[in-house]
């Protein structure tokens, strides 16, 4: 944890000189993958769904392709400094994750950020009367990201970021099992879009290969495998 914690924060503060000056710039409109500085705004939220599936060499006949709501809100720290809070929602599990991150401009139309949130996650599945199957876990999420916004203003964001176990629970009627071993879970690589849609509404739509031994949607069936699993997921959303 404290080698995870020691090079997120050395990419932070890590700023070639190469950079140029941007004290001038404005994002002319609202994103939430995008790394766009926040000088004037202190605000900036979504709210969207998104279709994970999972593997038929693992599930083998059972395929989740439950919608998953999607909240997230940026609150500005300072002019290039952010704190990043999601929502995942579902009937039987749900996941909320916290993090700070520090964005900055490479010049007009390349943007680069950093950062590391902490996830927790739950689910209750309740299978007969009287019989509840119930997990919880934490995780922490390192990342850095890259953005180029095209002369159409169009944002476009490449996102990659691995994924630490940290502890995880889970009780079966009477049957409980705690874990606290740490390890390397996997990675994630989003490609997002962002554009004006309406007004001053604006439209997000990601797609994310995730890659790890356990995902939390995945609890109810298992814990994790030996091998990274790869999960196709794409996500919707309208920034508010």
């Amino acid at each position: 944890m404290i080698r995870i914690t020691f090079y997120t924060i050395l990419l932070l503060i890590l700023s070639p000189a190469a950079y140029s000056q941007d004290s001038n710039f404005v994002a002319k409109h609202r994103a939430i993958f995008f790394p766009y500085p926040m000088y004037k705004e202190k605000w900036r939220t979504s709210l969207g769904f998104s279709f994970l599936t999972t593997p038929e060499d693992i599930t083998e006949e059972i395929r989740l392709r439950i919608p998953c709501g999607e909240f997230t809100v940026l609150r500005k720290i300072s002019e290039k400094v952010q704190a990043q809070g999601r929502v995942s929602f579902q009937f039987l599990q749900n996941h909320i994750t916290a993090g700070v991150h520090y964005v900055k401009p490479i010049n007009k139309k390349f943007y680069w950020s950093a950062g590391n949130d902490i996830g927790y996650w739950f689910g209750l599945l309740k299978i007969v009367e009287g019989f509840n199957s119930k997990a919880s876990g934490w995780l922490t999420y390192p990342s850095v990201s890259f953005g180029w916004m095209t002369r159409k203003d169009l944002l476009i964001t490449l996102k990659a970021q691995a994924s630490f176990n940290l502890y995880y629970q889970s009780e079966n009627g009477e049957n409980k099992f705690v874990s606290t071993q740490k390890y390397y879970n996997g990675e994630a690589f989003t490609l997002s879009i962002e554009q004006p849609f309406y007004q001053r509404k604006h439209l997000l739509l990601a797609f994310s290969a995730i890659s790890n031994k356990f995902y939390w949607q995945t609890w109810s069936l298992f814990y994790k495998t030996n091998r990274r699993v790869f999960y196709p997921q794409i996500t919707v959303g309208f920034i508010l």
